[in-house]
């Protein structure tokens, strides 16, 4: 999966139901990052976790969710169509860390994100219902 395919899958699977125009304004224009569906409340308020609520969610996933999971470095790769996948033992603490990743189940029911932001936009965590 190429980074580009991965954020239309991310949008695909999280950004459902958002409107088009509204998505090409705040989210998917230049300069904007996939994970603003969250900083501009795109979603319905209470359908997502911000802040340390996110990291306590994060934290209290099962084992086999977080082993299974995808993680998506955005900017620290070379070659950017390309992302890695190593973290999978790692708790929202050492997310932290991270200049941006993403955290997503195999079957994108769930995600975090820590941004680049830091406390400012994120962490987001936002289970599908």
């Amino acid at each position: 999966m190429t980074l580009n395919e991965f954020k239309q899958r991310w949008l695909m699977a999280f950004a459902e139901g958002i409107p088009k125009k509204q998505l090409e304004k705040y989210v998917t224009s230049r300069g904007n990052h996939i994970w603003h569906i969250f900083s501009w409340k795109l979603l319905p308020e209470g359908s997502f976790l911000t802040g340390d609520d996110a990291r306590e969610a994060y934290n209290c996933l099962s084992h086999r969710e977080r082993e299974t999971a995808l993680f998506i470095e955005p900017f620290e790769n070379k070659h950017p169509e390309t992302f890695s996948m190593e973290w999978q033992k790692s708790s929202a603490y050492h997310l932290d860390g991270r200049i941006e990743i993403f955290v997503m189940a195999e079957d994108f029911s769930w995600t975090y994100i820590k941004t680049h932001e830091n406390d400012w936009c994120g962490p987001y965590f936002y289970r599908k219902k």
